[in-house]
């Protein structure tokens, strides 16, 4: 599997095997239903997962959305040696070909779903900290930096303590 720009070429899964390789194009931008259906995908997994949400288990939710929504074309073939359309994958490609599709859909277009949900979150949060199950940059590897303890500060007899 090579993920170059956005095109993804993957060893050839149709039938009797016709050529060796097949490759799959994806959008440029993903369209509005999309990125709302990988936001709503995204909060159902957390809230039906609970304290069991992992990638693993969010790929469940969001994948079948990026296989939907943004692949643009692909050179499958069903049995028959026609063109496989894309909307017709699901049902006809097998699960390997299908989770490599998803899985370089979301490097492409994670981020793009993740950053206004974690917007969203932090408007609506009272501390404005957003769940680190769904952090825009999931893949990064980058860790993140510990929280300084907050400085404290001495009352004195003289002063009185602030109120809001």
């Amino acid at each position: 599997m090579a993920l170059v720009g956005r095109v993804l070429t993957v060893e050839c899964p149709c039938s009797g095997t016709p050529h060796k390789e097949d490759t799959v194009t994806f959008k440029s931008v993903l369209g509005i239903a999309g990125g709302v259906a990988g936001i709503a995908a995204m909060v159902a997994a957390v809230q039906d997962l609970g304290d069991k949400f992992n990638n693993i288990s969010l790929a469940g939710y969001v994948f079948p959305v990026y296989l939907a929504h943004t692949v643009e074309s692909w050179t499958f073939l069903d049995a028959e040696g026609k063109p496989v359309p894309v909307e017709d994958g699901d049902a006809v490609l097998p699960f390997g070909t299908k989770y490599q599709i998803a899985d370089a859909a979301d490097d492409l277009f994670g981020e793009e779903i993740t950053r206004p949900l974690a917007e969203m979150i932090r408007k609506s949060s009272p501390s404005g900290q957003m769940p680190k199950s769904i952090s825009p940059n999931r893949r990064s590897g980058a860790s993140r930096r510990s929280r300084s303890a907050p400085s404290s500060q001495d009352a004195s007899a003289d002063t009185e303590p602030l109120t809001a």
